[in-house]
């Protein structure tokens, strides 16, 4: 389930993702239905794309033998 939540009783679904949707409204949630198709080709959908960037903390290399 590629969605991004809002707040406990509403979440933002790809408008293409009809079933999805459906079932989401069906256990009473508030689904807002979003334009967001073209960006599956660069490996994304909307949790994806909304993840934070910035992060507290210190800079950790979670990849040090690259």
């Amino acid at each position: 389930m590629n969605i991004l939540v809002i707040d406990p009783k509403t979440v933002c679904v790809e408008k293409s993702e009809v079933y999805q949707a459906e079932q989401l409204d069906k256990l009473g949630m508030e689904v807002v239905l979003v334009d967001l198709r073209d960006a599956y080709a660069f490996g994304g959908g909307l949790h994806c794309c909304t993840a934070d960037v910035y992060r507290e903390g210190t800079l950790k290399d979670y990849f040090p033998k690259q």
